[in-house]
């Protein structure tokens, strides 16, 4: 059977598929890949996109903020070498992490959208990457509203950030180490026809896979609420990477 990419739906006639696609990038520690990714899809998201860095690259540094600050939190000391950030500055005092955005993108508001996009772009990415690999689905065109924003750049789809109320999450194994995304892992995570959501790293997000209403989104988000009622203290569209709780800084709270 010919392979297919999930992103372009090009087959192997009229694409090659001679590169690994890491669907979690291999440099944020992940190890498993899509064989269903052409080789020129899987280059799109590794290229500078945007001025400075790619949509892997925006996934990889902000991600990398938390892996980092979770492993310093670790007490067994396990080791990711140290941070280096093109986009952030982590600043330490007695155990306790600050994040400042580096001055090329904090006083440039353009920057910082475009990084905000970038960033969702990516999460996209891994979500329907990862989707493929794990469920074999994706081929379907209801996953066109996914393609179109993560792939070509169409539309600008909202990502909601969940914050949570206690600082204890669960990590399975070596996953700061080699971070993997588990879907439905936790009975918290909401999804319907049209919204879905995922846990990486201790972060919940939720973001629609397919075209709704105003109406269909406020049901999700009062729907998904509900349901988190108990962990979680509410949500916020990402508009800038600083509305995500990088730090996980809700572990420090006593």
């Amino acid at each position: 059977m010919n392979k297919k990419c999930i992103w372009c739906l090009k087959e192997e006639s009229e694409v090659t598929f001679l590169t690994k696609a890491h669907t979690i990038p291999k440099s944020l520690g992940g190890q498993n890949f899509n064989p269903n990714v052409c080789d020129s899809c899987n280059k799109y998201f590794g290229e500078r996109t945007y001025k400075y860095y790619s949509i892997e690259t925006a996934l990889k540094e902000t991600f990398n903020v938390t892996r980092f600050r979770l492993i310093q939190k670790d007490k067994t000391k396990r080791k990711i070498g140290e941070f280096k950030s093109i986009f952030f500055d982590l600043k330490s005092k007695k155990n306790h992490f600050t994040i400042v955005v580096k001055d090329t993108f904090r006083f440039d508001y353009v920057s910082q959208n475009q990084l905000c996009r970038a960033f969702k772009r990516g999460l996209y990415k891994l979500y329907f990457e990862e989707l493929n690999r794990q469920k074999s689905i994706g081929y379907e065109n209801t996953f066109e509203l996914v393609r179109g924003f993560s792939r070509y750049d169409l539309d600008d789809l909202p990502v909601y950030y969940f914050y949570r109320s206690f600082g204890v999450m669960l990590m399975l194994g070596n996953e700061l180490e080699t971070p993997i995304l588990y879907f439905e892992r936790m009975n918290y995570l909401y999804s319907n026809e049209y919204f879905t959501e995922i846990e990486f790293l201790g972060h919940v997000f939720g973001f629609p896979i397919k075209k709704y209403t105003p109406n269909d989104l406020e049901n999700y988000i009062q729907n998904s609420l509900k349901l988190k009622e108990t962990f979680f203290k509410g949500c916020k569209e990402i508009k800038r990477l600083t509305d995500i709780d990088l730090l996980l800084t809700i572990m420090d709270e006593k």
